[in-house]
């Protein structure tokens, strides 16, 4: 992804702890033996061990600025996933909320890579795509722009921040009475912490 280079990616990596800095040093150090004996095959294969890995940390960080349940809502553990097909070119952080005593339901997603993602939030940013989208309105999430849409009569929405650097902040709503709780729950979350990690 734009802006996450893999020496980036590898210093948050070693900042993480001893454990995880061991792993991915081990892999490189092999990598490294392998080039120089001329197996070239070998030292890919560890550096895909590597990236991984370090993808896979980077995952984990942006799961950690998702936002807290809001009253009355309670939030799951959340879930990290990749894109195999490669239709989306990223990666997907996702965390679910249910509202409590109540049928509401809110999937919170972030996802990294750029290509689809990004261009989609930029056409749904568009003045004239905006005004043709019953229900749509723009929405500042600090200094970013954002498009949030509600129906009324099937009781669900959309709302999609695009943050730049190939990341895209999406929540869907279900069985809930307005946008407000979705505007609630983007609001609350840290994308302050999230251009942090991706743009270091």
């Amino acid at each position: 992804m734009r802006g996450i280079g893999v020496v980036a990616m590898a210093g948050l990596v070693l900042a993480a702890g001893p454990l995880r800095a061991d792993e991915i040093t081990d892999q490189l150090d092999q990598a490294r033996t392998f080039y120089d004996e001329g197996d070239v095959g070998g030292a890919i294969g560890e550096l895909e061990f590597v990236l991984q890995a370090l993808r896979g940390k980077l995952s984990a960080l942006l799961k950690e600025t998702f936002p807290p349940a809001p009253a009355g809502w309670t939030a799951s553990d959340g879930a990290i996933g990749g894109d195999p097909t490669g239709f989306l070119g990223g990666s997907v952080v996702e965390r679910s909320y249910r509202e409590d005593g109540g049928g509401g339901a809110m999937d919170a997603r972030l996802m990294t890579g750029g290509g689809f993602l990004q261009g989609m939030a930029a056409m749904m940013m568009n003045p004239q795509v905006l005004a043709a989208q019953p229900g749509a309105r723009r929405i500042r999430v600090g200094r970013e722009n954002g498009v949030v849409t509600y129906d009324a009569s099937g009781r669900s929405g959309q709302l999609v921040v695009g943050l730049g650097d190939g990341v895209t902040l999406m929540i869907e709503g279900r069985d809930i009475a307005g946008p407000e709780p979705m505007e609630a729950l983007i609001a609350a979350w840290d994308v302050k912490r999230v251009k942090e990690i991706v743009a270091p």
